[in-house]
Formats: structure tokens, sequence, C-alpha cells
């Protein structure tokens, strides 16, 4: 397996377009979990909190939107980090930090699916 960085593999472009894009959609779904969280009772909580959240009469709008904003923040953090790893670490050590880093999210992912399970009950 080749881990050769090559410079055409590391264009901005894609990565600008797809950072842009995110920022835009967390720029108008922040203003819309504010409004929900705003309208929910002070809860003690976080299992009654995952209820109410459950509970609303927009549930299913709320999920998918909540999804589609955490893969995007997911996305939005990755060209980011990315890019500062592209620019200030030194060339020959760049594809050992993205590794790491790609390591380290795929971790970060599986841990918070298993709180998710825990939390929901998605077993």
């Amino acid at each position: 397996m080749d881990f050769n960085i090559k410079s055409s593999t590391l264009s901005g472009r894609k990565a600008h377009i797809w950072q842009r894009l995110s920022a835009i959609y967390l720029l108008f779904y922040t203003p819309f979990l504010a409004i929900v969280i705003t309208q929910l009772p002070s809860s003690v909580s976080l299992k009654l909190l995952a209820y109410q959240l459950d509970s609303l009469a927009f549930s299913g709008l709320f999920e998918v939107a909540s999804l589609i904003a955490v893969l995007l923040l997911l996305v939005h953090a990755w060209v980011g980090v990315r890019d500062i790893i592209i620019d200030y670490v030194p060339r020959e050590k760049v594809n050992l930090w993205l590794t790491l880093y790609h390591s380290t999210l795929i971790l970060l992912f599986i841990n918070s699916a298993m709180i998710a399970i825990n939390l929901f009950g998605y077993a």
C-alpha cells in the first residue's frame, strides 16, 4: 500500500467547497438548535433531555437536521485540521500526522456511537 502523499491529491478546491458548505449549513442550524433547546423545560438528567427531544412534534426533522449537522461539523473540522497539518508540519512528517489524526477521528466516532447506543438503547 502506497502512503506517499502527492501534491495533486491534496488539492484544496474540493476541501474548500466542503468547508464552506458545512459552514453555511451550521450557520443556519445553530439558531434552529438554540430555539429548540430554549423551548424545552429545564431538566436535570441527560436521559430526560433525550426523551424530551425525542417527543418533539418535529422530532424526525430535528433528528435529520442534527445528523447532517454532526456529519458536516466533522467534515469542517477534518478539512481545517488537515489544512493546518499540510501547511505547518514538515513535509516528511505530514503522512504520519494525517494518519494519526484520521485514526483518532475513527476512534472518536466509534466512541460516540457506543455512547449513543447506551444512551438511547438502540441495541
